[in-house]
């Protein structure tokens, strides 16, 4: 696997998962029932990275929100000083 940068570190179980099907993809001869078993196996880990995806969203919403009360409490106080 690929040397992942620190921001990329989260996703590494996926980025595994890429390259696996990607192997997959170039294996014609590859029989039907493992072929579905992959498949099967590619579609939990798309639903599992789908869930990290929004409960990162949802952080970062929240990470934002406060960011932005910090941002109106800084331009109160300094309204005051002037």
């Amino acid at each position: 696997m690929q040397e992942l940068d620190e921001s990329k570190q989260v996703f590494s179980e996926y980025y595994e998962l890429l390259e696996k099907a990607e192997r997959i993809k170039g294996n014609t001869e590859i029989p039907q029932r493992a072929l579905m078993i992959e498949y099967m196996q590619l579609v939990e880990g798309f639903e599992k990275l789908l869930k990290t995806s929004v409960r990162i969203a949802k952080m970062g919403d929240k990470a934002q929100k406060k960011l932005f009360k910090y941002k109106e409490l800084m331009d109160t106080l300094r309204d005051f000083e002037e």
